[in-house]
């Protein structure tokens, strides 16, 4: 193949945007567990959406339609770089935001049980050419609660990917 063939199919290669990571958790998922401590975090004064695989969407403001505006949120997170910040919650769970109002809870259970697996496939939860920069200024280097955030962003992939809203919560019903 001559240097002008190598440079027309490289043209023609579709970007895979937005980026995603290879690792899809397959753990067993609570989604009625999942509801109940995000009406608690919230002091069940917010609406609140649960996708399939556990993202959390919460209104601070009040929409008309749960479905379709949580859709709009995480299609918001997808489309553009999903940032996260971890929370250490008062129960030993850990809430992990992204940049619009959603969130995604690992149970501190969760992490006991299943740490080998998450510890094992984290770097699979970094993006297709993504560098994460650590507070140590180390490049794709995690730390546990690095690690952590990993699995609960994998699964907001898996969520934003085919977004399907299972379970919903308005305060004011």
């Amino acid at each position: 193949m001559g240097i002008f063939d190598k440079l027309f199919n490289k043209r023609k290669e579709v970007i895979d945007f937005p980026p995603k990571p290879k690792w899809k958790p397959n753990l067993p998922i609570d989604l009625n567990l999942i509801l109940e401590k995000a009406k608690y975090y919230t002091g069940e004064k917010l609406q609140i959406a649960v996708f399939e695989f556990g993202t959390i969407v919460i209104f601070p403001e009040r929409v008309s339609d749960i479905n379709s505006s949580a859709l709009h949120t995480l299609d918001l997170i997808y489309n553009a770089h999903p940032d996260f910040n971890p929370r250490e919650m008062d129960d030993g769970n850990y809430l992990v935001e992204y940049t619009q109002p959603a969130f995604t809870i690992v149970f501190k259970d969760e992490i006991e049980k299943h740490w080998n697996y998450i510890e094992e496939n984290h770097l699979g939860g970094i993006c297709t050419a993504e560098v994460l920069i650590n507070s140590n200024g180390e490049h794709n280097v995690f730390n546990r609660i690095g690690k952590i955030c990993l699995f609960a962003r994998s699964k907001m992939f898996m969520d934003a990917q085919n977004p399907k809203v299972i379970l919903t919560f308005d305060n004011n019903k």
